[in-house]
């Protein structure tokens, strides 16, 4: 064999080992694309899922919180009510005719009477003339009295205020169940 065909069977192997590197190469980049393109899915596809988990997650928490919100509105507006229900209620005893006002007056005075023994009562000016023989204060409320006495130790108040205050807070949840069922 002469050193040309050497030369050509060098060349020859190098050209086959080329082509064998090259198409290694060229699986192992296809393998690698290939995975490449699972991972790329796969976190697409992970991501997707959390995305509509957190997507579902922000429903719940937005709707709840709407909820909550609407609750505390619907809260607020019954609030408002009872308290205007009150306020209709203090006018109305403010502006009962003079005949049913001495009769609430003198029963108030009476039920003061069986607490203590009342020296003073404290009350309107509109009040004052349905309280004969008691001396009488006056007193900055819109009804009722304030009896005291003598000893001014003891008070008893039968305010029209504090009278519905009271009706407030022991009848709270009737008079809710009568205006909202």
């Amino acid at each position: 064999m002469g050193l040309e065909a050497v030369r050509e069977e060098i060349i020859k192997n190098a050209k086959e080992q080329e082509s064998a590197l090259i198409a290694e190469a060229r699986k192992e980049a296809s393998r690698i694309i290939k995975d490449a393109e699972a991972k790329v899915r796969e976190i697409e596809e992970k991501n997707e899922a959390e995305a509509k988990k957190s997507i579902e997650a922000i429903k719940k928490q937005a709707l709840a919180s709407g909820e909550m919100e609407s609750k505390k509105l619907q809260l607020e507006a019954k609030k408002q009510a009872i308290e205007m229900a009150f306020e209709e209620a203090k006018k109305s005893l403010e502006s009962t005719d003079s005949s049913k006002r001495e009769s609430m007056t003198k029963n108030l005075i009476e039920k003061a009477k069986k607490e203590i023994d009342v020296a003073c009562v404290y009350c309107s000016r509109a009040d004052a003339k349905f309280l004969k023989g008691i001396k009488t204060e006056n007193a900055d409320i819109a009804g009722g009295i304030i009896a005291e006495n003598k000893e001014t130790t003891i008070r008893v108040d039968y305010s029209f205020d504090t009278l519905l205050e009271s009706v407030k807070e022991f009848e709270m949840q009737n008079i809710s169940k009568l205006l909202f069922g």
